[in-house]
């Protein structure tokens, strides 16, 4: 699950007086940062800096757009010069850590979120990023309990609750997992990978035409998925007896290249037949949590 836990940068800058101009050129660097206007706000944090190079706010604002606009490591090089100017700041491991675990290094974003959680064990994000890095390590059971120390800080936390909402339903616990997918959803409905996974429980426990809903919902938007949505869903309607449905679906999903989709198409969909003979089985999709 891509999620940037960035520092609001709010808190970089505040109550400046007086301003320095590379302190001005950071406020407006702020000021575009939280615009989303990425761009504009990285030229300010430029100019910042070259008027004044031990501005610690720059380089972790600067190391922060920069992630944003997926130069990680530009970002680890900002954020670095950061760490030499101080080393205190929670938030600054917080984000050097979600770089790190974007890019794969998981044992030195730990390495970031233990620290962070030493200057700061009540920030639910260092938690949540971690179950995140647990998560993408193999690790549920840490990656459960990482969620839970998320959600007590934070109740109305989508990213953590659709996380701990995943994990239960790799564990079989299919139903408590449905339950916190779905308020995830409610709070924040563009989660990705959220409407996929919750379609998936609701395939997994017999829903069918909800998960016919939602698998609807995945291929009308385009996002990923779109091949499996296109099989399972013609699976829900092969569950509810409905093989012209079923076979226009697993059709799309043998032209986009699904194995057993082709199988199905060959030998139950061309033929008489009212049951697939020898019907593939599947591995149980797990989610790809989008960090």
């Amino acid at each position: 699950m891509h999620r940037s836990l960035l520092l609001p940068c709010s808190m970089l800058v505040l109550g400046l007086q007086a301003q320095t101009p590379g302190e001005a050129e950071l406020a407006l660097a702020l000021a575009a940062y939280e615009q989303g206007t990425y761009d504009k706000a990285r030229q300010h944090a430029d100019s910042a800096l070259a008027l004044n190079d031990t501005l610690y706010g720059a380089w972790k604002l600067r190391g922060d757009i920069r992630q944003r606009l997926q130069d990680l490591d530009g970002a680890l090089d900002d954020y670095g010069r950061a760490m030499k100017l101080r080393d205190d700041d929670a938030r600054l491991f917080v984000s050097r850590g979600a770089a790190r675990i974007t890019m794969g290094n998981l044992k030195g974003a730990m390495k970031d979120l233990d620290r962070a959680l030493e200057l700061d064990p009540d920030d639910s994000d260092i938690w949540y990023n971690r179950a995140c890095a647990n998560y993408m390590g193999q690790d549920v059971d840490r990656a459960m309990k990482d969620a839970q120390r998320a959600l007590k800080l934070r109740p109305e936390f989508p990213e953590a609750l659709f996380l701990s909402g995943v994990v239960k339903g790799e564990r079989y616990r299919e139903e408590a997992g449905i339950a916190e997918i779905e308020e995830a959803l409610r709070l924040r409905p563009d989660i990705p990978g959220g409407t996929m996974s919750l379609a998936m429980l609701y395939y997994e426990t017999g829903r069918y035409t909800e998960a016919i809903d939602l698998y609807t919902r995945v291929i009308d938007s385009g996002a990923d998925g779109e091949t499996e949505a296109y099989y399972y869903r013609g699976d829900c309607h092969y569950n509810l007896e409905d093989k012209e449905k079923a076979c226009a679906d697993w059709r799309i999903s043998d032209a986009k290249g699904e194995r057993d989709a082709a199988f199905i198409v060959r030998n139950y969909c061309d033929t008489d037949e009212d049951k697939i003979p020898k019907k593939p089985v599947r591995k149980r999709r797990n989610t790809v949590i989008r960090f």
